[in-house]
């Protein structure tokens, strides 16, 4: 009998624990009313002390696949220093700026372990202009190619990292809802409107680059726009 992601996490700490496996977290669309059952991917956090092994990674999100029967389960260690200090240590925290996890942090939903508190870790907030300012270097990076992506998946990652930025902006402006593609879009403003449909869009088609390419117009205007603004 297939687990529950939930059951399946708590085997995982049960297993990892004196490897330095501290607490599993859920987050991402698993939490928002984007998830779509058998379809959406499921993501999870393993906050670890610096003893365990990034090797460890990959290993645990087999176990996870095979233990729940999704075939996307992603699972990423961070390391509870690298929201202490900021230094980057695994791939997670070399992805999302370990300012930027801090400020998803009270929307992750706790399963097992130490049940963490924003007080637990010593880095500094940042607003969210800070954010955005970090989130416009990503999409810098990402058109260079400086900033990794999958194969075939820059056009996704930007579209992503884009979503985040209209995200921070409208938290800015005082909505209290946890990111998701359709909250961004329903609280968007008349100037992020086109934007996050066109994101929306492009996500229901499962990320399909021919639609990413008829909207790259509409992106590169507001880019363009925010760039003037707040860099």
């Amino acid at each position: 009998m297939k687990k529950t992601p939930e059951q399946a996490l708590e085997e995982i700490f049960d297993e990892y624990k004196d490897q330095g496996l501290i607490s599993l977290y859920l987050y991402g669309s698993i939490l928002t009313k984007d998830y779509i059952e058998g379809a959406s991917d499921i993501d999870s956090i393993g906050f670890a002390t610096e003893e365990m092994s990034i090797t460890l990674e990959n290993e645990i999100k087999n176990k996870l696949c095979e233990k729940t029967g999704f075939e996307q389960f992603g699972f990423r260690l961070l390391y509870k220093s690298e929201l202490d200090t900021g230094v980057i240590k695994g791939n997670l925290a070399s992805f999302i700026h370990p300012q930027l996890l801090l400020l998803d942090f009270p929307h992750w939903k706790y399963v097992i372990g130490k049940n963490f508190l924003r007080s637990d870790f010593l880095l500094v907030d940042i607003d969210a202009i800070g954010a955005v300012k970090i989130r416009l270097d990503h999409l810098v990076r990402i058109e260079n190619e400086s900033f990794k992506t999958h194969p075939g998946g820059k056009h996704i990652l930007f579209l992503k990292v884009l979503a985040r930025i209209m995200f921070h902006l409208q938290k800015e402006r005082g909505c209290n809802d946890p990111f998701s593609y359709s909250s961004v879009f329903s609280n968007s403003n008349e100037e992020e409107k086109p934007v996050a449909e066109a994101i929306l869009n492009c996500k229901k088609s499962k990320w399909d680059e021919s639609m990413f390419k008829e909207n790259v117009t509409i992106y590169k205007n507001y880019i363009d726009t925010l760039r003037s603004r707040y860099l």
